[in-house]
């Protein structure tokens, strides 16, 4: 072996090593708490306990898995009140004894103030890649106290919730509700593996896919990426900064890449070169971070599924968006663009392309459907997401 050889082989091995001591995420579905808060309308009833039971699986092997939990919700506001998480991990499914979750104080109680972040210590599971899990966590808060909310329980995937204490054993029942949930699955990867941060609007967010808080980039992601996902309907490149991203920020530091999905709220109100330095900031945030930038291309937006007029001049024909993502597919700046996927391009009407092709659509003229988010997660190259 060459000197050149050497040194080469001892850097891999380095980076290997370094890269088996960071704590990252591991597993799918960790996500913001985007569904605002419960108790939501008077006449709901007062819950001072609530468990939820949510679906995860391992995108690589790993050790040493932990959960983290928050206290924020939306656009990364404080909730009115403390709240205490208390957690448990199903795995292999179908044990019948569940891992008790500690807290950072060795405490199986993690009480965390309005705006915080709590780290689990490490569980002792050694995940296996492909492997589903179940995440219990009982949320309880005080008398007239609330709590943040994010991703939906389904019962056909096993998940669901229960007012009460069913952490350590018992089941719940209930399901198709908000849940609360970890913000994050992490642990140690045995191999050098890509963590994604997913950024963006209600489309990166899932809306209108089946099951609804899916969305194309989990799905091209699948089993062999993880992710947490940090997007949130209503949201623009601009409006992530600042005190609105303030909290999910501290996430990036789990992850080594970013997907990016803004342009449909953007140009509600900004033109091109708005966008354009609105964009550069917020990838120069997340460069910041020390993640490597992946930006989607804007799909169209019209009145509604059956007006197919543009909403606004920007999404017409040769309008701001179309040139916005002509300047995206240019890569205009490398340095903070590790690469653009063209997921626009799969939704537009051949013929027509300031319009959406209309088995795409979901409901409206903003989200595309199931088919639609199908067809986005068949762009994302994850050849892209080397370590």
């Amino acid at each position: 072996m060459s000197d050149k050889e050497l040194r080469s082989y001892i850097l891999r091995i380095s980076g290997h090593q370094q890269q088996q001591q960071k704590l990252q995420a591991v597993a799918t579905r960790g996500s913001h708490l985007g569904a605002g808060l419960y108790p939501t309308k008077a006449d709901d009833p007062a819950v001072t306990i609530q468990t939820s039971k949510t679906y995860h699986e391992f995108a690589c092997d790993c050790t040493d898995v932990a959960l983290i939990y928050g206290n924020y919700y939306d656009f990364d506001q404080l909730t009115p009140n403390k709240i205490t998480d208390k957690a448990s991990i199903e795995y292999p499914i179908g044990n019948t004894t569940r891992t008790e979750v500690f807290g950072p104080n060795g405490s199986r109680e993690m009480a965390i103030e309005p705006g915080g972040l709590v780290e689990s210590t490490g569980t002792g599971i050694r995940g296996k890649k492909g492997d589903g899990l179940y995440v219990y966590t009982g949320v309880s808060v005080p008398d007239g106290g609330k709590f943040p909310r994010g991703q939906v329980a389904y019962s056909n995937r096993g998940e669901g919730m229960k007012n009460g204490d069913v952490v350590d054993s018992g089941a719940t029942d209930t399901h198709g509700q908000f849940v609360h949930h970890p913000v994050a699955i992490v642990g140690r990867p045995k191999e050098p593996t890509p963590a994604v941060l997913i950024v963006g609007d209600s489309i990166a967010g899932g809306a209108q896919d089946n099951p609804q808080d899916r969305g194309f980039i989990p799905l091209a992601l699948g089993k062999d990426i993880p992710w947490i996902r940090v997007a949130k309907g209503n949201e623009s490149s601009y409006g992530f900064a600042g005190t609105a991203c303030r909290f999910r920020m501290r996430l990036a530091k789990y992850c080594t890449h970013s997907v990016i999905h803004y342009g449909t709220n953007d140009f509600l109100n900004k033109n091109l070169a708005q966008f354009q330095a609105d964009l550069i900031a917020l990838l120069q945030l997340l460069s910041d971070y020390g993640l490597k930038n992946y930006v989607c291309t804007i799909p169209p937006r019209t009145v509604s599924k059956t007006d197919m007029s543009p909403v606004n001049p920007a999404f017409a024909l040769n309008g701001d968006v179309m040139k916005a993502n002509a300047w995206l597919l240019s890569n205009p700046r490398p340095d903070l663009i590790a690469g653009v996927f063209d997921t626009a391009k799969v939704l537009r009407n051949p013929e027509k392309p300031a319009e959406w092709d209309p088995v795409v659509l979901g409901s409206d003229g903003i989200h595309p459907g199931a088919v639609g988010h199908t067809r986005m997660a068949g762009q994302i190259d994850l050849s892209k997401f080397k370590m």
